[in-house]
């Protein structure tokens, strides 16, 4: 009994050490569970990111889910934006329309980078000045160590757009 606790005592740590090894061999639904359980926020990140990779379509509705909801912490919401975006940017859009006067640092820097990514692009093109006035007066919102943390992404997006800005 002794033994099989300490087994298990093990086999927890190897998993929390290992996560991204043994990811890699899990199946969808397995994938699904670690992104629902919301435990390890590192481990959901490359659950979700594995989901990703392996079918974008059963990924996305997590992703908005987590956005959505506010689940997780702020780097879990910028790799879910990150993704959504990827595969379905309208639908990222729609919720960033709603949550970006209080997005956290690392959400709203992934949420510059992908705009700035595609500030060349029709969809960046046709991104009206007042949204992304709203973006620039978040980030001015933000403490001095955030804006510090997001610089660059800001600085980007203040290039990509500059003839709106």
């Amino acid at each position: 009994m002794e033994n099989d606790k300490e087994i298990a005592k093990a086999t927890a740590l190897d998993r929390i050490v290992n996560y991204e090894i043994y990811i890699s061999s899990m199946n969808n639904d397995q994938l699904i569970a670690i992104v629902n359980s919301l435990e390890d926020f590192e481990e959901v990140v490359t659950a979700l990111t594995e989901l990703s990779i392996r079918d974008m379509g059963k990924a996305t509705p997590f992703c908005a889910k987590i956005l959505e909801e506010h689940l997780g912490d702020e780097f879990l919401q910028a790799v879910a934006f990150n993704l959504l975006y990827e595969g379905d940017h309208e639908q990222a859009m729609k919720i960033v329309n709603k949550n970006v006067l209080s997005a956290p640092a690392a959400l709203l820097g992934a949420i510059m980078d992908n705009l700035s990514t595609d500030s060349l692009q029709p969809f960046g093109k046709s991104l009206s000045s007042g949204f992304l006035h709203s973006i620039v007066d978040r980030y001015s919102e933000l403490s001095d160590a955030d804006k510090i943390l997001i610089l660059e992404n800001y600085e980007w997006f203040q290039e990509s757009y500059e003839d709106k800005l």
